[in-house]
């Protein structure tokens, strides 16, 4: 049985004992290995097993499943294992996976598991500290801690019954081990510098009052004592507060003794540090010089494409390394890997790499086609039989068995300079027997996965610039054709979205038919689902290329569950970047097996990872995984699919609506089935808002299409607080599609909240006049609908500030009144009227205004309101000559705004309190406040006040 380490505090780790990673297969193969290893050595029953991976659905196959996961498991795990035995379900008397009618047992030798080293150091841990070794506590505490990597388990797809009793426990041993460790360095007199460690730690646990205690003793130690006993004090309201107890008697005798300055609290004298050990020296080894070539000298390389184009950086990457000095004797072979979705031009790349260093390689170069795509993909012992007869083997010298042709393999190319092509590989264990043992030759793969565990250079191949995909076609259909549409020859390249084989394919039919211009080209690409019935030439077909990805998946899964059925979905959501949560509500699903189904699709190249967390489609992929859910799922399924992921966006944006924009109206959604969407404040609201942008605003559009109406325009009006922070363009756009939706679905409400939105968009634009006219076909809307006060209000006060901005203010005045008509109690609108009082010279009314409105709204507790009136009210004193007065009330409303998280309106605060100290003559005060208003401002994207601010300050700067 081949040694084999393994790793569950943290991400999944499986790698032999030199530490290269192995490859284990499906996620749910992934689970079932870690199900065996949480009971490492001991029986696990089927039944265990089969909830443990399917949790309550446990499919009828899952017997015969599970046999497959386990062969696949013991061909990772310890590839010379007889894979015919396997699949017969066979145990061998060494396998490591045993399968018994009662169920399974997996073999772990002593220090295999870091699960078992780490309990391992927490008891010798323990009786070095009943010992008062400190020394030695120290260090079996920190080979503990260096064992965990993150929070166990956490890309196995495992039901929460059966990860979290393991995690709870292994977490609670780890800040067991922790306390030990900082109880060591206490001991030793090393107080210095972990300060900031144990305050982390207490922020994370503030109920673990060990942890208190020696943050107490290491400030006091480091001559802080008084933040020793802010320390406490902080313990002390948090411990009361959360228990309703006093903190333990331990921590309380501490505060004394550092109240009085305990000498006996002194650090000891820290011990030397240990030395580290010298390394060992190497001594460098040569090979023997190569015998006398006497061997066959293939040639095999395919030819390669003369109008080669693009790709320049990465051949040269592959032919430099390739052709750099040679490396020492002995050396591990360096496999250059280069992968990627189909038709991005692999081969292509690989073969052109091979032919410029091919003089590199006296003694031949090989191209061995592994079909891993295929359904039937070449054994390695296959593999290796054709690689053994084109090193001159005789069929009869030929063994059997994997474990004898990899040897001879080796044997015969040792001494010998020669390139491996081996074009589309499976997986890593299809390839790892048939690379060389010794160094000189040279190993080229290239694969539709990401094989990340050879070391050598990895490439993977997106698509092709805009300039190379520009010289591609035009090299094929002719820069004459190219340059008299150059409209049409952008959309063409948009539609191949910089695939090699798709533009090498439109070129080709272009070329083919010289009746036809560039712009007829791309009139059948840009046809609604006709991209992948156009690309095609003589027997080569994209979708093809494409699908046989996808054919993998059905592998592996089912057409109904896992990557395949998330691939297809997924297909149907906006051509945007989108993140997990996103995809989770689409599919249905629980986070953490959608994730392992991303992450599989990013490794099958079948989906792109722009960022962490992030995903996206190639075009041509996404039209792939659409027209397959069009075959393959309902359109009941479809629409459901697309249904669900809208209901996400609209939750997640009334929910940031309720933190952006406290007092704002809010489109009625009814009661969550799910779990409600919650932010903790502000700026986890806008960053949400901010990440998720993409997909929020084109669910309006996707809703539309779907013939979602009501949640097409809902989403649209749930996204007014976020959009109307600097993203113009996104307003009007969602509130144009809204309207459409408001109309198809015949709702006047819709429709007139629709225009009050796009009304209010063009008067932040700066044109309040042409604003007006929206608001007014608003108004026509709701005549003589009853339970429509406080829209009617809306906008009645709407139009008031339209007349504000236009500086006419008796008007403005008027509206106010009438908005008060519908509503008494609008607060907003109370505060605009003081406002227009103001500017008509009327301070005295408008600060009664202002009185009777901040009535209302300490009465209903409305703190973003009262601040809103207070930040009118401090200009209301400027205008009435009150500075002092108005610098207070600006105060006031800043104070209220930062406990509520309007960073928008607080910047409005900060504006007018910088204008009233500027009037008492502190020009220091007033240039901090309007430089702290415009960084908002400028985040915000309000062009309007960050252009007026910098005027300020500029004027403040002139002397």
């Amino acid at each position: 049985m081949v040694a084999v380490r393994f790793g569950l505090l943290g991400s999944f780790v499986v790698e032999d004992v030199g530490g290269t990673p192995r490859q284990v297969g499906t996620p749910k193969a992934r689970a079932l290995l870690a199900v065996l290893l949480l009971r490492a050595n001991a029986p696990v029953s089927w039944d265990t097993v089969k909830t443990a991976i399917w949790g309550e659905s446990v499919p009828a196959t899952a017997r015969a499943s599970l046999h497959n996961h386990v062969a696949r498991l013991r061909r990772d795990l310890d590839p010379g294992c007889d894979g015919a035995a396997e699949d017969q379900g066979i145990d061998a008397p060494e396998s490591r996976i045993q399968v018994t009618p009662a169920g399974f047992r997996l073999r772990v030798l002593d220090d295999e598991l870091d699960v078992t080293r780490f309990d391992r150091y927490i008891s010798r841990a323990r009786t070095a500290r009943l010992a008062e070794d400190w020394t030695a506590v120290e260090e079996l505490t920190g080979a503990a801690l260096a064992l965990w990597r993150g929070a166990p388990l956490s890309d196995v797809p495992l039901p929460d019954s059966e990860r979290e009793p393991f995690v709870r426990r292994l977490e609670e041993a780890r800040l067991q081990v922790l306390e030990w460790r900082y109880e060591a360095d206490l001991h030793l007199g090393r107080h210095q510098g972990i300060a900031a460690e144990l305050a982390a730690l207490v922020a994370a646990h503030p109920l673990r009052e060990t942890f208190v205690g020696q943050l107490m003793l290491a400030l006091h130690r480091s001559g802080r004592p008084a933040d020793a006993l802010l320390a406490y004090d902080t313990a002390r309201r948090t411990i009361r507060g959360e228990l309703g107890v006093d903190p333990e008697p331990g921590l309380v005798e501490l505060h004394r003794r550092i109240l009085t300055l305990d000498p006996a609290l002194t650090a000891p004298q820290a011990p030397a540090e240990p030395l580290p050990l010298p390394s060992p020296s190497h001594p460098v080894r040569t090979d023997a010089d190569p015998p006398a070539d006497t061997h066959p000298v293939p040639h095999q390389l395919p030819s390669s494409p003369a109008d080669f184009t693009g790709r320049e950086q990465e051949l040269d990457r592959i032919v430099g390394e390739l052709t750099a000095t040679d490396r020492p004797g002995g050396a591990t072979v360096l496999v250059h890997r280069v992968s990627g979705s189909g038709g991005m031009g692999k081969t292509t790349l690989m073969v052109r790499a091979a032919h410029q260093i091919r003089e590199r390689f006296p003694d031949g170069q090989i191209f061995l086609d592994l079909g891993g795509m295929t359904t039937m993909p070449m054994s390695p012992e296959n593999a290796l039989g054709l690689l053994l007869r084109t090193l001159g083997a005789a069929p009869e010298e030929v063994p059997g068995g994997l474990q004898a042709r990899s040897a001879l393999f080796r044997s015969l190319i040792a001494g010998r300079r020669m390139l491996i092509l081996l074009d589309d590989a499976g997986d890593a264990a299809q390839i790892r027997p048939l690379l060389p043992g010794a160094a000189g030759s040279a190993v080229l793969v290239t694969s539709r996965r990401r094989l990340v565990s050879f070391p050598g250079v990895r490439i993977d191949l997106g698509a092709l610039p805009d300039d190379a995909a520009h010289r591609l076609l035009a090299s094929i259909v002719g820069e004459d054709r190219v340059a008299a549409r150059p409209a049409a020859t952008e959309e063409v390249l948009r539609a191949c979205g910089g695939m090699p084989l798709a533009l090498r394919l439109a070129g080709s039919r272009l070329a083919a038919r010289p009746a036809w211009s560039v712009q007829d080209l791309a009139q059948r690409l840009t046809s609604h689902g006709r991209v992948l019935r156009e690309l095609y030439a003589d027997d080569l077909h994209v979708r093809t290329a494409l699908q046989m990805s996808y054919e993998l998946l059905l592998q592996e899964s089912t057409a109904r569950t896992g990557p395949a059925r998330a691939f297809r979905l997924l297909g149907l959501m906006p051509s945007v970047a989108f993140g997990t949560e996103a995809a989770a509500a689409l599919l249905d699903c629980d986070e953490m097996s959608v994730e392992d189904w991303l992450e599989a699709l990013v490794d099958a190249h079948l989906l792109e990872s722009p960022a962490p967390g992030r995903y996206q489609f190639h075009c041509l992929l996404q039209e792939l995984a659409r027209e397959l859910a069009e075959e393959t799922d309902t359109a009941e399924e479809r629409t459901r699919a697309v249904e669900r992921l809208v209901l996400w966006c609209l939750r997640g944006a009334d929910a940031a609506t309720a933190r952006l924009a406290p007092s704002a109206r809010r489109v009625p959604l009814g009661p969550d089935p799910r779990r409600p969407v919650t932010f903790a404040g502000y700026d986890e609201a806008y960053g949400w808002s901010e990440r998720e942008h993409d997909v929020l605003v084109a669910a309006v559009s996707l809703a539309h299409e779907t013939g979602l109406y009501a949640q097409s325009w809902s989403l649209a009006a749930s996204l007014w607080a976020y959009v109307r922070l600097g993203r113009n363009d996104d307003w009007l756009s969602t509130h144009t599609v809204g309207l459409a939706a408001a109309r198809a679905l015949g709702d006047k409400r819709a429709e007139a909240w629709m225009l009050n939105g796009i009304g209010n968009q063009i008067q932040q634009a700066g044109r309040p006049a042409e604003a007006i006219t929206y608001f007014r076909r608003a108004l026509r809307l709701h005549e003589g609908v009853r339970g429509r006060d406080a829209e009617l209000s809306s906008v009645f006060n709407n139009i008031g500030t339209c007349f504000t901005d236009l500086g006419d203010h008796e008007p403005a005045l008027h509206h106010y009144r009438e908005s008060l008509a519908w509503d008494p109690k609008s607060c907003a609108t109370l505060n605009n009227t003081a406002h227009a009082l103001s500017h008509l010279g009327r301070h005295d009314e408008a600060l009664d205004v202002l009185d009777r409105a901040e009535e209302i709204q300490r009465a209903t507790h409305d703190r973003v309101s009262l601040a809103i009136g207070l930040r009118v009210r401090g200009g209301v004193l400027r205008a009435a000559g009150r500075p002092a007065e108005a610098v207070e009330a600006y105060r006031r409303a800043l104070a209220l705004q930062r406990l509520g998280g309007d960073q928008h309106s607080e910047a409005v605060s900060l504006m007018g309190l910088g204008d009233a100290l500027a009037d008492l003559g502190d020009k220091t005060g007033a240039e901090s406040c309007w430089g702290k208003a415009l960084r908002w401002m400028e985040r915000l994207g309000d062009q309007g006040r960050t252009v007026e601010l910098r005027k300020r300050l500029e004027g403040a700067a002139t002397p």
